[in-house]
């Protein structure tokens, strides 16, 4: 017998060739219902964010809403995408725009996918709920193509240049990012950081301000490699936001680590393998980071709105992977 170490499910990706997504007409309404809910006073009467001279054939809302759904089907090529709703679904969206555009359009809407994904994230969480954070590594390409691949690593095209890192998980070296994130303990989003693949986990820390309000008075549960005091005062003065961390051995105060926080700590893990095997967050074709930091948003996205979904009907919020089979 063989036992394979499937920690985030690395290389393992179960991609089926032929997708099936003859369940995209319905989950496409459950998405725009949801969003029509939530984020209302966002959208105008015809479904757009901004004004625009020329009305497009495919308003704002149902760009994001395609772009959900065609995520929550494991749909991750959008010429197989656009292929089928020209072919299979061409009464579903009789004004398709051009993949260009829309591709062009879904970049554009970063801001408007990152609102909806908090409006149905705050509903969800509770004021006393402690939240977690952690990193996880998101390859653009195989080590083997560290010199010849130029996908998301143009300083002139690229607001964050993709480089290499180390991680344990994946097994030595890889090109790419991290996807540093804050959840609740049930695995709810509540912000997000990607950065180059080199940068410290604790970089994260540093970019929280004032301004994060959804994470004030809060207690942050992290790994050993977010200690730093220093970092710890500023978040504490500043956002009233209390670091939670277990000490290192060789520490000389050092304290037993308190077990109910080591096993909620836990629960991030499961949201990754959620991520990787479900979302399929390290299948991405993106060549610029615009393209790939908007597939990033627009899956966790999809997670949220899975997790709302559950929520909304009275069922367990992490088990998403057959949360729209009812």
């Amino acid at each position: 017998m063989h036992f394979v170490d499937c920690q985030y499910l690395e290389d393992h990706l179960t991609y089926p060739k032929d997708t099936d997504i003859h369940d995209l007409p319905t989950t496409y309404g459950k998405v725009q219902s949801v969003l029509l809910t939530q984020a209302k006073d966002y959208f105008d009467e015809a479904g757009n964010t901004r004004h625009y001279p020329n009305m497009p054939g495919m308003s704002d809302l149902e760009v994001v809403s395609l772009a959900i759904a065609a995520e929550c089907v494991q749909v991750s090529s959008e010429n197989l995408l656009w292929s089928k709703l020209r072919t299979d679904y061409s009464n579903l969206f009789p004004y398709l725009i051009h993949r260009t555009s829309y591709n062009r359009r879904r970049k554009a809407l970063r801001d408007t996918v990152l609102h909806c994904t908090e409006m149905m994230a705050s509903r969800m969480v509770s004021d006393l709920e402690a939240f977690l954070i952690d990193s996880i590594p998101v390859p653009t390409c195989r080590i083997v193509r560290e010199h010849s691949s130029k996908a998301c690593r143009r300083p002139d095209r690229d607001a964050v240049v993709a480089n290499k890192g180390f991680n344990r998980i994946l097994g030595g070296y890889f090109i790419g990012y991290k996807m540093h994130i804050i959840t609740s303990v049930t695995g709810v989003y509540r912000d997000l950081l990607l950065t180059p693949a080199s940068t410290h986990d604790s970089a994260f820390l540093k970019e929280i301000s004032p301004d994060d309000t959804h994470l004030y008075g809060r207690t942050l549960i992290g790994d050993r490699g977010y200690i730093g005091h220093s970092t710890q005062m500023r978040l504490f003065e500043e956002v009233q936001l209390q670091l939670d961390v277990p000490y290192r051995r060789n520490q000389h105060d050092f304290k037993t680590y308190d077990l109910d926080k080591r096993i909620k700590r836990k629960s991030i893990e499961v949201v990754f393998s959620q991520y990787c095997d479900e979302f399929l967050l390290r299948l991405n074709y993106a060549k610029r980071f615009a393209g790939f930091e908007i597939r990033i948003l627009t899956k966790v996205a999809v997670k949220t709105f899975k997790q709302f979904w559950n929520f909304i009907h009275g069922r367990n919020i992490i088990q998403t992977k057959h949360a729209l089979a009812a």
